[in-house]
């Protein structure tokens, strides 16, 4: 299949200056003055035409410098990139527009900017005006434009100039619903035309509805590319790991800010050791295939007998919400509390669980309170699956009727 575009070893460096100075004497200076940022880090990838590749990242990740260089806005610093057919970019929506005249004549002269000839536009000029859908402004000076009827008329030209290859970043942010949907419309009509679209949205949904492949950028460098669904999980499963991270961080912050914050040894009552996660085959790892059964054990040690000690366990995904949490009140959950060393041996059966990280966080607890502690705290474990059975965290069996 031939490709739209292809990229091959893509890097863009900025140069980060304390002082503006430092530009000119870095010019007459073997003296290095600036901080090398690279935005993009040796970045491989061949599209296919016809794809509507989602592109996926945290803000700073290098998505727009990415589509920039593709379209033409800035230069790599080194690599090598090709592009087969014509580009729309809907980028920046106002841009290249002239505040005094009129949107008929921004039409004229924007369509300039992108390679159009005069006559083409006349064939374009009734679709564009019915597709910006701004009524009368169409005859109006530009600078009487709110923003959202600018990026409509910007987002009816970029469309309608029959591109190749549709470059599209945050457009969908702007208008209201009803423009939003003739926007995703337009770009569905693409897709049936066999066009190929580069598609940027923190809208995860829209990226998960619209495209069918996903590319996914961390700090410059491409993570993975493939498949919507395969490459969604293992995106929302990342932000759901940075998500937690920041909130652990908070936490901990706030305890080193609390000079009164304490932390209790309960060895000399309790000691946990040993433990791991077992397989169906009685192996020790923290994988798992999709519904098998998922084992854990620990070891742990009587110093002074207590009454009424109950284990409990919590299953969480990687962003820490709750999946599930065991009654840490159940006298079925006692644990044998004679004096010695004994182990404690989980089985969970049934399990269906999605593909992705997981928690275990585990504990032993007297019914008073008295005594909390820990035998597992937010160990992973990971369930893998070679093919997509759908989004979320757990699988739910299902059949269907349709006559």
């Amino acid at each position: 299949m031939e490709n739209a575009i292809e990229i091959k070893n893509l890097s863009k460096l900025y140069k980060i200056y304390k002082k503006p100075w430092h530009r000119v004497v870095d010019v007459f200076s073997e003296k290095t003055r600036y901080k090398p940022y690279y935005a993009l880090k040796d970045l491989t990838i061949s599209i296919p035409k016809g794809e509507a590749v989602g592109v996926l990242g945290k803000n700073g990740a290098g998505k727009s410098t990415l589509l920039k260089i593709i379209t033409g806005v800035t230069e790599p610093t080194k690599g090598n990139i090709k592009i087969n057919g014509k580009i729309a970019a809907l980028l920046e929506l106002t841009s290249g527009f002239d505040q005094e005249l009129t949107g008929i004549e921004n039409i004229y002269l924007k369509a300039l900017t992108m390679g159009m000839q005069r006559k083409d536009m006349d064939d374009q000029i009734d679709n564009i005006i019915e597709f910006a859908d701004i009524g009368d402004y169409i005859y109006q000076p530009v600078r009487t434009y709110s923003s959202g009827m600018k990026s409509r008329l910007g987002f009816a030209i970029s469309v309608n100039v029959n591109p190749d290859i549709l470059i599209v970043d945050e457009v969908l942010s702007v208008g209201d619903d009803v423009f939003k949907l003739k926007c995703i419309d337009k770009m569905e009509e693409f897709k049936r035309q066999g066009k190929t679209i580069f598609f940027v949205s923190h809208s995860l949904f829209t990226v998960k509805s619209f495209c069918n492949k996903c590319m996914w950028i961390k700090d410059g460098e491409l993570m993975c590319y493939g498949e919507t669904g395969e490459i969604m999980v293992q995106y929302e499963n990342f932000l759901k790991e940075e998500k937690a991270k920041e909130r652990e961080k908070k936490k901990q912050e706030a305890l080193e800010s609390n000079k009164t914050a304490q932390i209790m040894s309960k060895a000399d009552l309790l000691q946990f050791s040993d433990f791991a996660f077992i397989n169906s085959q009685g192996e020790k790892t923290n994988k798992f295939q999709f519904g098998e059964e998922i084992t854990f054990q620990v070891n742990y040690e009587i110093k002074k007998e207590m009454e009424d000690l109950i284990w409990c366990f919590t299953i969480r995904d990687a962003e820490t919400n709750e999946i599930f949490g065991s009654d840490k009140k159940s006298p079925q959950n006692a644990l044998i509390n004679t004096i010695g060393t004994h182990t404690l041996k989980v089985t969970l059966k049934q399990i269906k669980l999605l593909p992705g990280k997981y928690l275990l966080s585990g504990e032993a607890t007297t019914q008073t309170g008295a005594l909390y502690m820990s035998y597992s705290n937010k160990r992973p474990f990971y369930v893998e699956l070679d093919t997509f059975r759908g989004t979320g965290v757990h699988y739910i069996e299902h059949t269907f009727e349709n006559s």
